[in-house]
């Protein structure tokens, strides 16, 4: 349909990607507001001051991780696809 193998490839691998990053992020954010609210409110019961932490390290360990599996499980299928011919893949659809 116009574009390269490469494209059709990078095309999915961006698609994984963008879907692995906002996931991600909007998990974290979710996460650390429950995690702070949860937290205010057992400084209401017991008084004890708080400070916030967030483990910087594991959370670029989980996102290098979920890049890397967003690329493996992307990849594979995106060249069996672009091997194939194109009247093929449309066949395949219905």
């Amino acid at each position: 349909m116009g574009f390269t193998q490469s494209r059709i490839t990078m095309l999915y691998l961006y698609e994984a990607f963008v879907l692995v990053l906002a996931s991600s992020l909007l998990g974290v954010m979710i996460g650390v507001i429950v995690a702070f609210t949860m937290t205010l409110q057992r400084v209401v019961f017991t008084g004890i001051p708080i400070f916030f932490f967030f483990p910087w390290t594991q959370f670029c360990i989980i996102m290098v991780m979920s890049f890397f599996c967003a690329f493996i499980s992307s990849y594979g299928p995106a060249k069996q696809l672009v091997r194939q011919d194109i009247a093929a893949i449309f066949r395949q659809g219905a």
